[in-house]
């Protein structure tokens, strides 16, 4: 006879809304920081690539265009190297990231 099992119960899942300890709370909130951050970088970037193409011609249009687009990239560098210092910190002090966030993302381990 085939055996049931409760898969609820095998698969251990983090709550994003439930937090054991304030490390938990903030791992959470610069998770949510870290991809909104870079989801609207990602958005400036379009929306200045969409300004330069639609400029037509006009030179201030393309400049402005072209700043945006600059920006977006150093936002993007900016938050990788925050990223970047964020899992050295949380390396060297030996925080454990048991919370996987609202997205189910898991970050990279050392």
């Amino acid at each position: 006879m085939a055996k049931l099992t409760n898969i609820d119960a095998e698969v251990s899942r983090g709550n994003f809304f439930k937090f054991d300890s304030i490390g938990d709370f903030v791992v959470n909130i610069f998770q949510v920081a870290l991809i909104l951050g870079s989801v609207m970088t990602f958005l400036y970037l379009v929306w200045g690539g969409i300004q330069w193409i639609t400029s037509g011609g006009n030179q201030e249009a393309a400049k402005s265009a072209k700043e945006k687009i600059t920006d977006a990239i150093t936002g993007l560098a900016l938050l990788a190297a925050v990223w970047v210092i964020w899992r050295l910190i949380i390396y060297f002090l030996g925080i454990t990231t048991s919370v996987r966030g609202p997205f189910n993302l898991r970050l990279p381990q050392p």
